[in-house]
């Protein structure tokens, strides 16, 4: 009975879709954005708890390092822009702010959670977030006319990077059992889900057909994107762990980034959309990978096929 309850909570699928539920019976609280900061901020903290880094962890990591930079502006971005060629203005501007922005700081989480490379993720994310200094402003200032401050992303990069790292020094002191420190990450990834789909509940119900038709395109860019990036990554035979990180670069944005410099840039209904929906869609897809790398793509499995060999 223990066993089954603990397998049941150290599962984030459950916490996923009942986030989902309860933020649709909610709806806005109002203090989406500045809950979902701290929760992000908490939940970098306790993704990087245990973890040790050098200067020989870049220099080993380098090239698997440029390719994360290059799938998530180079694909993600590139993808995301056609994707949005096709919808009306409004929608457009939204689908160029999440090309712009850099991929989600939850790619360390969720790597962790898929038995991934979280040291890699990590590194990756922190040069990411470093190049989206010049990066998000150069695009929101070429495919929008407005250009977003380094300065804001900056502010990013202090609270998602520079914080959780000083406060996992004296955290490394501190043993935290694994089941506990993966019930912590699910329920934080439940408060994101929950007031993700909360915040835009009206809208998901008073506009079905424009809600439907961004689904649509949210869903080619996360399903073709990802099955693509995991064959492409098998057939240059990237190891399992490393995998991880670069597929959920190459589909999970930083939405709720999008989503604030959205209002601050455009302030429509309709520019916000595509942001909105983004994340949640995002963690959805998330559960399916989570079935593919524990139960179609298990490490032994991968060990046995001579791919971390």
């Amino acid at each position: 009975m223990f066993m089954h309850a603990r397998n049941i909570i150290t599962d984030i699928r459950p916490w996923i879709v009942i986030g989902l539920i309860v933020g649709l019976i909610i709806g806005d609280t109002g203090e989406a954005p500045t809950v979902a900061m701290v929760t992000l901020v908490i939940m970098m903290c306790v993704s990087l708890h245990g973890l040790d880094f050098n200067r020989s962890d870049l220099k080993k990591n380098r090239k698997e390092v440029i390719l994360g930079i290059l799938i998530c502006y180079g694909v993600a971005g590139g993808v995301t822009l056609l994707v949005g060629s096709f919808y009306s203005h409004d929608l457009w501007l939204g689908w160029v702010m999440i090309a712009a922005v850099p991929c989600a700081i939850s790619v360390t989480s969720g790597t962790l959670i898929l038995k991934g490379n979280t040291k890699l993720a990590m590194i990756t994310v922190t040069a990411i977030y470093l190049i989206a200094l010049a990066m998000t402003p150069i695009m929101t200032k070429v495919f929008i006319g407005e250009a977003i401050s380094p300065f804001e992303v900056l502010k990013y990069v202090a609270l998602f990077i520079v914080i959780p790292f000083i406060v996992s020094v004296p955290l490394r002191k501190v043993a935290i059992n694994a089941n506990v420190k993966a019930v912590s990450i699910n329920i934080m990834f439940f408060v994101l889900v929950c007031i993700t789909f909360g915040a835009n509940r009206e809208f998901i119900f008073s506009e079905p057909k424009t809600v439907l038709w961004v689904v649509a395109g949210c869903l080619v860019r996360i399903i073709a994107v990802a099955s693509v990036m995991e064959i492409v990554l098998r057939w240059m035979r990237t190891k399992r762990d490393s995998r991880i990180p670069l597929v959920l670069m190459s589909i999970w944005k930083n939405s709720a980034l999008a989503m604030s410099m959205t209002m601050i840039l455009i302030s429509t209904t309709e520019s916000v959309l595509p942001s909105a929906l983004s994340l949640p869609l995002e963690m959805i897809w998330f559960m399916v990978l989570i079935w593919y790398y524990q139960k179609r793509c298990p490490p032994e499995e991968e060990k046995a096929s001579g791919y971390d060999a």
